[in-house]
């Protein structure tokens, strides 16, 4: 399987997801709303349903924000013709990244500490930073933060979440997780971002380094993101992640 297909498969999972989402999916889609917004994550229908079966989707929608991943190694044109006349705008253009995990040399800095969470503080300083990265709107309830710990901790657990610290301080640096995909060898990197006062410091690559060890230590063969093309991509690719293909993000009713 090529890496791109396997970031692919990684990105359609609906698993993680609370369990009061509907998720409406058949042979050739999948869709979802999450947090405000629906999102379709998988949509493989034959050339002559393609239209037939966006719309159905939209009817399903309504007036509420959606965003179309759409995937140029497995959307022909005709897809993006028809997101196009729906009203569709890209939003956001990400390159396939990965690397294969013996393949990581750059040193963690011996200056930061990197620890995988499990307990309920630590998981909500991760989005505390996530929303100053970010800039979210939305503050996480502790009930979504208890639910995101009990998804993270237990040896069977398909995500790891990280905090990246000064070892002298115990000030928190960064952040960042990853999910686990047993069946494709492959781990789904995602969310990591550094306070702006700490970049430059290598909290990142503290953060990618703990990754990878981990991922190897379970029996993955690589790791990967969908890293947007003015932000992340640069940083990944200094780390070495090789090009495997693009992800492009199209919005309908998008702010």
């Amino acid at each position: 399987m090529k890496p791109i297909e396997r970031l692919e498969l990684a990105n359609q999972q609906t698993w993680w997801l609370p369990s009061n989402v509907v998720i409406h999916q058949g042979t050739d889609h999948c869709f979802y709303c999450h947090d405000g917004m629906f999102r379709i994550v998988r949509f493989t229908p034959p050339k002559s349903k393609i239209k037939t079966r966006l719309q159905e989707i939209l009817n399903v929608v309504g007036k509420e924000p959606v965003r179309f991943t759409y995937l140029p190694h497995r959307h022909s044109l005709h897809v993006l013709t028809a997101l196009n006349q729906a009203g569709f705008v890209r939003t956001q253009r990400c390159e396939g990244r990965v690397i294969h995990v013996d393949h990581v040399t750059r040193p963690s800095p011996p200056d930061i500490q990197v620890i995988m969470v499990h307990t309920f503080a630590q998981m909500k300083r991760i989005y505390t930073i996530r929303k100053e990265v970010f800039g979210d709107r939305q503050i996480e309830s502790d009930e979504n933060i208890r639910r995101y710990l009990n998804a993270s901790i237990g040896p069977k657990a398909r995500v790891r979440q990280f905090l990246a610290l000064d070892k002298a301080t115990g000030a928190p640096l960064s952040q960042a997780g990853m999910s686990l995909f047993p069946n494709l060898k492959f781990s789904f990197l995602f969310a990591g971002g550094t306070l702006e006062e700490a970049r430059g410091r290598g909290a990142y690559t503290a953060l990618i380094h703990t990754r990878v060890n981990y991922a190897r230590s379970i029996g993955m063969e690589y790791v990967g993101l969908f890293a947007r093309e003015d932000t992340s991509a640069p940083i990944v690719t200094q780390h070495g992640f090789d090009y495997c293909g693009e992800m492009e993000d199209w919005g309908l009713r998008v702010i």
